[in-house]
């Protein structure tokens, strides 16, 4: 019963993560405010991000507060989920970095399935307006356009996201184990 539990605790939790990860991420990208999608993300988080930004002013076009609210939404989770599969808690510092941690991965993964959106919608519909399109290439653009800078566009074909892929699949599966493990160690 309890893997039940840890899933429907696990499932809320991350798309209430993801969505805060989507607002960091329009603003960090400086994509389109008035687009309907960034409208439906700004009026289901700003009823948390408004007083959280009177303690967390943003940096440059950097939505602190926003990151911040994913990561104790993530540990919030963390913590529910170890209280009912275990009688005790972790340290303090192990949720924070854990939490922190699943952040990370969960923001690399955001940008990973968006770019395949973006390449598998320039494939099957190029040139389209549709407000997700117009959004995902807005928030995908800041990643591949230094990827595009060190692999150009090879007779009219992008192989940029093949190297945005394995930059975000190092990241993912190397460099953020290995920083957190020695962290948690």
């Amino acid at each position: 019963m309890s893997g039940a539990l840890d899933y429907v605790i696990d499932t809320i939790f991350q798309v209430v993560c993801a969505l805060f990860l989507a607002r960091f991420i329009l603003q960090a990208s400086r994509a389109d405010f008035y687009n309907p999608i960034s409208q439906g993300v700004v009026k289901a988080t700003d009823p948390l991000l408004k007083p959280m930004r009177l303690i967390l002013p943003g940096y440059k076009n950097f939505d602190t507060s926003a990151f911040v609210a994913a990561w104790l939404f993530k540990v919030i989770a963390i913590a529910l989920i170890v209280a009912v599969d275990s009688q005790f808690l972790p340290s303090i510092a192990h949720l924070i970095l854990r939490g922190l941690y699943d952040v990370l991965r969960l923001l690399v993964q955001i940008y990973w399935f968006a770019i395949i959106v973006v390449v598998i919608q320039s494939f099957v519909a190029p040139g389209t307006y549709h407000p997700i399109a117009t959004l995902l290439q807005q928030v995908t653009e800041p990643i591949l356009a230094p990827a595009r800078k060190v692999i150009p566009p090879f007779g009219g074909l992008d192989l940029s996201p093949i190297l945005v892929f394995m930059i975000l699949g190092l990241i993912s599966n190397y460099l953020l184990p290995v920083l957190f493990r020695s962290l948690l160690m």
